[in-house]
């Protein structure tokens, strides 16, 4: 159960007409888009990378943390699942709950009054939004379920898209946040060949949102046979909100690159050459002999 009497807690200024915790995460949202091969570049690679390009699931949580905080939110809780990591506050009367990795929209909030009676859910807009068969809107969608345990609270997001081709919601990622498996960055990062070759990591790409935040543009690279292959820009694929993937090169992707050079700040080439170099570092890291999954490149 939520404890019964709230903790002395400042306010926090609010920036414009948005709280400390819905300005972070949308600038979070349009600054910093997501990207798996940022982290090569700055920790094997013989240059800083560019900070247009974004980073890592985990540097978008640890920056969506230190803007709120800078906008007057008290301390954030990060919470782990495995190679995840979100953002937690406990104010003292709700717990507010922020992962940019999701392309939630707004804060995730358990009111404590909707706690004290049990296990209380929230569903909030995500990215992207699709048109379904008939043309209507559907936008993507994070359900949070959050529950009071001996150890703390628990929470749950569950993040779906809508699925043209299925004519319903397809769950896409799941985590679970447990108040005892705090984030350490010390011991997560202590063998960083392994976190960056992890058999998961089956691609590499830059994924960002479009200006509005309703749509996502993706430049992908998928890894499978990376051990006898020589990546170019003819292996890039571009990917738009809807789910269909176009390769490069190809009389559709210029279309897409225009999209994701305005989302991104960045040229196509600067983009891709980002993502190549990020590649070749892969190479030399990771087992010749590790043989990984194919990347699924349509998710419509």
């Amino acid at each position: 159960m939520p404890p019964t009497t709230a903790p002395e807690v400042q306010s926090a200024p609010t920036t414009g007409s948005l709280d400390p915790y819905e300005s972070a995460l949308t600038q979070v949202l349009r600054d910093m888009p997501y990207n798996s091969a940022t982290e090569f570049l700055s920790r094997f690679g013989d240059r800083r990378p560019d900070p247009r390009m974004g980073a890592a699931c985990i540097h978008q949580t640890l920056e969506v943390a230190r803007r709120a905080e800078s906008f007057g939110a008290p301390a954030a809780v990060l919470l782990q699942d495995e190679r995840h990591l979100a953002a937690v506050w406990d104010t003292g009367t709700e717990i507010v709950v922020l992962d940019p990795y999701l392309l939630h929209r707004e804060p995730i909030r358990f009111p404590y009054t909707a706690l004290a009676s049990g296990p209380a859910t929230v569903t909030v807009a995500a990215a992207p939004t699709r048109a379904s068969a008939e043309g209507e809107r559907r936008e993507g969608r994070l359900v949070a379920r959050c529950k009071w345990t001996e150890s703390g609270y628990r929470i749950r997001l569950s993040y779906s898209r809508f699925s043209r081709t299925q004519g319903r919601y397809v769950l896409a990622r799941h985590f679970t946040l447990k108040r005892d498996q705090v984030f350490d960055l010390a011991a997560f990062t202590a063998d960083m060949t392994a976190l960056l070759t992890h058999p998961e990591q089956n691609s590499l790409s830059i994924r960002a949102l479009t200006p509005d935040l309703t749509g996502t543009i993706e430049a992908i690279l998928p890894l499978r046979g990376f051990a006898r292959h020589d990546f170019s820009e003819d292996d890039l694929w571009l990917r738009s909100g809807d789910g269909l993937p176009v390769r490069n090169l190809s009389p559709e992707s210029g279309s897409l690159w225009r999209v994701l050079e305005e989302s991104v700040g960045a040229t196509g080439a600067e983009i891709a050459d980002h993502i190549l170099s990020a590649a070749r570092i892969y190479q030399d890291l990771a087992d010749p002999d590790a043989e990984l999954e194919p990347y699924r490149l349509e998710d419509s």
